[in-house]
């Protein structure tokens, strides 16, 4: 049986509209920061910590992006509440996966208030054996949360899941394929570096049966 790792945004859910609304009324008391568009704060998935604030608020100082951050967090927090992020199909294919007797991790360089927020609010915890992120384990790219999954679980046979370029460097890090998702944030060119193609969550079952 295999170990999948998937990633989160993008790849089996999309809040987009909920980070980005979080995040126009964290600065809304912040005239000087310019609020993020839709197509920045996309193209930001994907990077690590200071990246991903120096892309979405380039004007904000260290300062700033610290209160940026805590009230992105407890806006999302309500925001989200009762609302379904998932995208299509997700819950059955995690469900069969389970079934199937693979082991689900998560490999995301998302930070862990993040991660639990997305795993709780969307019924999805209890498909992952002992789910890990960057903040996890205060690393500082994603190789270094599949080097972690696999010191739990091993590496004999695993996959990762997910739609931006950062997913293809860590696997091909650790010499695991990748399973890309073409409904994600990526672009073709990030695309054409795969192993695998998926245009919808549950193609997973096909290529790794």
């Amino acid at each position: 049986m295999a170990l999948i790792l998937f990633d989160l945004d993008g790849t089996i859910i999309d809040s987009t509209d909920y980070l980005l609304q979080a995040l126009h009324l964290a600065v809304e008391d912040m005239p000087h920061i310019q609020e993020p568009s839709k197509e920045t704060l996309q193209s930001a998935y994907g990077l690590t910590g200071s990246a991903f604030w120096a892309k979405v608020v380039p004007d904000a100082s260290p300062q700033e992006i610290t209160i940026i951050r805590r009230r992105r967090s407890e806006f999302l927090d309500q925001l989200v509440k009762g609302k379904d992020l998932l995208f299509p199909g997700v819950k059955e294919t995690l469900q069969q996966l389970k079934e199937d007797g693979h082991t689900l991790s998560t490999a995301s360089n998302c930070g862990t208030h993040y991660l639990d927020m997305i795993l709780d609010s969307q019924g999805i915890r209890h498909y992952f054996s002992q789910p890990i992120c960057l903040g996890t384990i205060h690393g500082e790219k994603k190789g270094e949360v599949l080097a972690a999954n696999f010191e739990r679980f091993g590496k004999s046979e695993a996959y990762l899941v997910g739609d931006r370029y950062s997913d293809i460097e860590a696997a091909k890090e650790h010499d695991i394929p990748v399973i890309y998702c073409t409904y994600g944030f990526g672009t073709d060119e990030e695309a054409a570096q795969a192993d695998y193609r998926i245009n919808r969550i549950d193609e997973v079952r096909s290529i790794i049966s």
